[in-house]
């Protein structure tokens, strides 16, 4: 919910495609609510429907924000199940950081709460095993960055 206007946008938010370039995008099924630029896993029919990511070895992309979608009482935009939701399996989208991460650095999933980061693989951070996903944007803290899938 927007509360406040200020003379600047955000450059970005979670969710919103990054340019013009080359992007591969699939539609599923929402088996739960799906927040924007998540990390997504397939779900119980792996030709139809996706799941939250809860490891990173079964990501295959991430949702996109597009028109129309639902807020929660928190105001966060989300898919809800059973909702056709875009996932972007290949190009360019913004998404929430867990810390400060630099641009060119392989990102991995903070397992916790679906975010990204560039710290190596320990425990609650994993790789992706089946995206390639690099950060094209660094940030100075959490926040949000532009990552590649391909």
């Amino acid at each position: 919910m927007q509360n406040t206007i200020t003379q600047y946008g955000a450059p970005g938010f979670a969710g919103m495609l990054d340019g013009i370039g080359t992007k591969n995008v699939r539609s599923y099924a929402a088996e739960e609510a799906l927040p924007m630029g998540f990390p997504v896993k397939l779900g119980t029919n792996a030709e139809k429907q996706v799941l939250k990511a809860t490891a990173g070895a079964g990501v295959i992309g991430f949702t996109i924000h597009d028109q129309a979608r639902n807020q929660n009482v928190d105001g966060a935009v989300q898919y809800l199940a059973t909702e056709t939701a875009s996932i972007l399996t290949q190009g360019r989208i913004w998404v929430k950081t867990s810390d400060t991460v630099v641009a060119g650095a392989t990102a991995n999933l903070t397992v916790a709460d679906g975010s990204l980061t560039d710290a190596p693989v320990a425990s609650g951070i994993e790789a992706f095993t089946q995206i390639n996903v690099k950060f094209i944007t660094g940030t100075t803290g959490a926040g949000l960055a532009i990552v590649e899938a391909k």
